[in-house]
């Protein structure tokens, strides 16, 4: 039985676009939820004009909170001063532009009421409504289809309505836990910090935030859930989208080098979202399958080998401790601490400057890799090091038998993938296959095809 005393805070920052906020705001006075279970608090990011009048006619029908900050701060800030004003339990992050379906407040709270305040993030969905709809909403509707459905549906779906992708969201729900509508109790907010006011831009200071709650509770899957019926309508309006986009690249960048971890390198790579999922999921596990396996293991070079390294600036990715070499060694070791030396990258993409190193060497790790992201990790080697050694301690694996993880069986056939392109030399010492490439680019022939005179 949920405790009647449990509150809900509704977080709502604003910039501009009144019209939008008091839809919104037009949208918690329906609410299933009793009134005095939930306040809410607008931050008016620094709009001119204000959006005061908004909130004030908006007042009497229930509590509603108007904090303004003078100048323009951005998402991240002002999500922090809603949080510094919220008195509730449990905190909804809702956007001035996304109208909550009657249901919405009394969800989320129902979800966090139950749980009494523990860990736990729930994860609504928002359905990109056209002109209809918004004609429904400010007629005070329910949107209902034909108004929703087919095409009018959540930008995330294609990760959220495939069996094998539901399955696997919970493996990296910070991706999908958008603040147009998610709620999170508020102890593990305070906990990890609050939003990150670096991020000015558009875009990634929700995915930051939930990223550490999600690392914060070691990943557990009970604490990320989704609700199907936890709906909000996100409401039309004008966008500078090659803008917004160049902001988005640069957060994603800066994440990338807060969080060297390789759930988050692989962020932002060639696809979507739901692909990064994918790569999280296998790349994740290969750690796993290859210790499992005695793979990637750095203490099984062979020994002429290993002093070759031992007073050369490279960066050594495997398992199981590093080569010794001089102070300061950079390694992507997962069976060790995450330090600034030591990164839990796998190598699609790296924070060093060209050329910081002379060699890269990656220990059967990187045979765990899709072939679009062993193309990815050869060119980043190549441009942080004059050579990168790809390292097969054992070649016995079946291929087969690693699935549904990708697994080089083949040495020879990547040494003839990528000899076209690169000069590649394929040495085996002792039990041991090192394939080398250099960074010097051969410039590959194409047969040209006959064009009409």
């Amino acid at each position: 039985m949920a405790a009647v005393s449990f509150h809900l805070t509704v977080a709502v920052p604003a910039f501009n676009n009144a019209d939008l906020l008091e839809l919104t705001l037009e949208s918690l006075t329906r609410q299933t939820l009793e009134p005095e279970r939930f306040d809410v608090v607008v931050v008016d990011d620094g709009s001119e004009p204000s959006l005061a009048p908004v909130v004030q006619r908006l007042q009497a029908r229930f509590r509603l909170r108007y904090v303004r900050q003078a100048v323009n701060r951005g998402r991240a800030a002002t999500r922090n001063r809603a949080l510094e004003a919220a008195t509730g339990d449990a905190v909804l992050f809702l956007d001035a532009d996304s109208c909550a379906h009657p249901d919405l407040l009394a969800r989320h709270w129902r979800f966090h009421a139950d749980r009494q305040g523990s860990p736990a993030v729930l994860v609504g969905r928002r359905y990109e409504i056209d002109w209809a709809g918004v004609d429904a909403l400010k007629r005070g509707e329910t949107l209902a289809p034909p108004l929703i459905g087919e095409y009018r549906d959540d930008t995330r779906d294609g990760v959220l309505l495939p069996a094998h992708r539901r399955r696997d969201w919970v493996r990296a729900p910070w991706l999908y836990a958008f603040t147009h509508n998610v709620s999170v109790d508020v102890s593990s907010v305070v906990t990890v910090g609050g939003f990150d006011e670096q991020i000015v831009g558009w875009g990634c200071e929700d995915i930051d935030l939930f990223y550490r709650v999600f690392h914060l509770h070691d990943g557990r899957p009970e604490v990320f859930q989704l609700d199907e019926d936890a709906i909000c309508y996100h409401l039309p309006h004008f966008r500078l989208w090659p803008d917004l986009a160049g902001q988005m690249r640069d957060n994603h960048a800066y994440l990338q080098r807060k969080h060297p971890r390789l759930d988050m390198e692989v962020v932002n790579l060639m696809g979507s979202y739901a692909i990064a999922v994918k790569r999280i999921v296998w790349y994740g596990d290969a750690i796993g399958a290859a210790r499992s396996r005695g793979l990637a293991n750095v203490r099984c070079l062979p020994d002429a080998y290993s002093k070759e390294l031992v007073d050369e600036d490279c960066l050594v990715v495997g398992l199981g401790g590093a080569v010794v070499g001089p102070p300061g060694r950079v390694t992507f070791d997962h069976d060790a601490p995450l330090t600034e030396t030591n990164l839990h990258l796998i190598g699609l993409r790296t924070p060093f400057a060209p050329g910081r190193f002379r060699r890269v060497v990656n220990v059967d790790l990187w045979r765990f890799l899709a072939p679009e992201d062993l193309s990815t990790l050869i060119v980043e080697a190549l441009r942080i090091a004059d050579r990168l050694d790809l390292i097969a301690t054992a070649a016995d694996v079946d291929p087969a038998t690693v699935l549904p993880l990708p697994f080089v069986g083949d040495i020879e056939y990547v040494h003839d993938m990528t000899r076209a392109h690169f000069p590649a030399e394929l040495t085996h010492l002792d039990a041991v296959t090192v394939l080398t490439l250099r960074e010097n680019v051969v410039e590959p022939t194409f047969e040209k095809s006959a064009r009409p005179a």
